[in-house]
C-alpha cells in the first residue's frame, strides 16, 4: 500500500473535511499557464513585457531551479507587484494537472493580506490487480485575490482502491467543498461520498456503485441557484427556493444473504433549513433479495453544481 494511501486512510474519511477546484483568479487571470520539461519550468503566457509574460504585466527575470520557478510580476495599470512561485517534482515532464505534485501561488508585496494558490497532488500505485489512488486539489483566493466580492475556497480529495480480480473488494471515498465568503456565507457546496464493494458479485444499490454506499450533499446561497421539490410519495415532499440551505442524504446496501438473512436496506432524506418553506422528509426500506434497488433514489435538480447534480453516486 502506498505511503499516501496509508497516511490518509489512517486518519479516516471524516478527517477529509478538515483539510484545507476554478474561481478567484491569480493576477494573470488563470493558473496552470506553464509547462515543465525534465524539471525545467517555463510560463506559456504572451503579450506582456518580458519573457513569457501575461498581457498587461511586466515580468522580471526569474529565479529557477529543478522543479522551481519564481519571478516578480508588475501590473502595468495599478503598479502592484506580485511574486509568482511554481514548485513541482524536479524531474517532472508532463503538463500541469497531470503531475504527481504541483503548487502555484501569487503573493502581493507591501504586506497586503491575501493569497492566490492552487495545489494538486496525485499518487497512483499499482500492485498486481490492485490500483490505489490518492488525489487532492486545493484552490484558494483570499484578500486581494478574491473574486471581487468574497473569498473563495475549493477543495477536492479522493481515496480509491480498485481491484479487478474476481471477488475482490473495492473502496472509494471522495470529498468536495466549494464555498464563497466566510464559511460559505454567500454560497456553499459540500459533497461527501463513499462506496464499498464487499461482495462484488451482488447487485449494487445503484449501477456502478458498491454493495454499500453513502452520499451527503449540502447546497446554499449561490450554489443553490434554482428551486425544486423532492417527493418521496408516501412519506411526503420538500420544496425549496433558490438560495435556501438544503441537504440530501442517500444510504444503501445490497448484499447476499448471511446466515439466511438478506442484507438489503436503503435510506433517503431531504431537508430545507432556511427560507419560507423549511421542512424535512425521509424514507427507510428493507427489500427481499430478488428486488431491485433498495430504495427509490429520487434525485432532484440541485442547481448550479455539476458534482451535486450527478445523483447519489
Amino acid at each position: 500500500m502506498s505511503k499516501a494511501f496509508r497516511a490518509v486512510s489512517s486518519i479516516g474519511v471524516a478527517a477529509l473535511v478538515f483539510s484545507g477546484v476554478s474561481m478567484a483568479a491569480s493576477p494573470t487571470g488563470t493558473f496552470d499557464a506553464w509547462s515543465v520539461t525534465t524539471g525545467t519550468i517555463a510560463p506559456t503566457s504572451t503579450g506582456g513585457t518580458g519573457a513569457n509574460c501575461p498581457a498587461g504585466f511586466t515580468c522580471a527575470t526569474a529565479v529557477t531551479g529543478e522543479g522551481f520557478y519564481q519571478r516578480q510580476i508588475t501590473d502595468d495599470v495599478t503598479g502592484n507587484d506580485f511574486f509568482q512561485t511554481i514548485i513541482t517534482d524536479k524531474t517532472a515532464n508532463v503538463a500541469p494537472g497531470a503531475l504527481t505534485f504541483s503548487d502555484e501561488s501569487y503573493v502581493r508585496t507591501g504586506n497586503v493580506t491575501g493569497l492566490a494558490n492552487k495545489t494538486q497532488m496525485e499518487e497512483v500505485t499499482v500492485v498486481g490487480t490492485l490500483t490505489e489512488t490518492f488525489e487532492a486539489s486545493t484552490e484558494l483566493g483570499t484578500g486581494w485575490a478574491n473574486n471581487g466580492t468574497n473569498d473563495v475556497a475549493q477543495i477536492y480529495q479522493a481515496i480509491i482502491a480498485d481491484d479487478t480480480a474476481a471477488g475482490a473488494e473495492d473502496f472509494d471515498a471522495k470529498f468536495w467543498l466549494r464555498q464563497l465568503g466566510a464559511e460559505g456565507a454567500a454560497g456553499k457546496l459540500m459533497r461527501i461520498s463513499s462506496q464499498v464493494d464487499i461482495q462484488e458479485a451482488t447487485t449494487s444499490p445503484v449501477a456502478g456503485a458498491g454493495s454499500q454506499g453513502f452520499v451527503l450533499v449540502e447546497l446554499s446561497g449561490t450554489e443553490n441557484s434554482a428551486g425544486g421539490t423532492a417527493d418521496l410519495v408516501a412519506e411526503g415532499s420538500v420544496t425549496w427556493a433558490a438560495g435556501d440551505r438544503i441537504k440530501a442524504i442517500w444510504v444503501g446496501q445490497d448484499m447476499a444473504a448471511i446466515e439466511g438473512v438478506q442484507q438489503e436496506f436503503g435510506f433517503t432524506a431531504y431537508e430545507d433549513f432556511t427560507g419560507a418553506t423549511t421542512g424535512a422528509v425521509n424514507a427507510f426500506s428493507l427489500l427481499a433479495g430478488s428486488s431491485a434497488a433498495p430504495i427509490d433514489w429520487d434525485v432532484p435538480t440541485w442547481g448550479s453544481s455539476s458534482a451535486a447534480a450527478a445523483g447519489p453516486f
